[in-house]
């Protein structure tokens, strides 16, 4: 069983990475949480630690926010390489817990016996 302080949510959406100096790469994501996000298609490993800059989009409740962090790589295999956020903003925060824990979310959950965070 995996110990996480957030759930993950799958969605689909494309993802610039810049890594150090300058290299760009494009990339889907594959889900998101309140702590990061992970990625596929990506058709290389980044090591462990890596810190990144990551510009992406979230849509929620209809509208459509823009997002440009640094992450740094806590997991990385030939299927998927997962994201921690580092400082990722109070207003990026409050989007993705709206995402993850909107109230429909909430009584999904609680139907399925899963734990929420408020």
């Amino acid at each position: 069983m995996e110990h996480r302080w957030s759930s993950r949510k799958p969605i689909r959406s494309s993802i610039t990475l810049t890594l150090p100096p300058s290299e760009k790469i494009q990339a889907n994501i594959c889900d998101v949480s309140l702590g990061g996000l992970a990625i596929t298609n990506l058709h290389r490993l980044i090591p462990i630690n890596t810190v990144a800059t990551l510009a992406f989009a979230l849509e929620s409740n209809g509208s459509v926010s823009y997002h440009h962090l640094h992450a740094q790589v806590a997991h990385s295999d030939a299927a998927r390489t997962g994201f921690l956020f580092m400082e990722p903003g109070d207003e990026t925060l409050r989007l993705l817990r709206d995402m993850l824990y909107s109230p429909a979310s909430r009584l999904e959950a609680s139907i399925a016996g899963r734990p929420f965070a408020a």
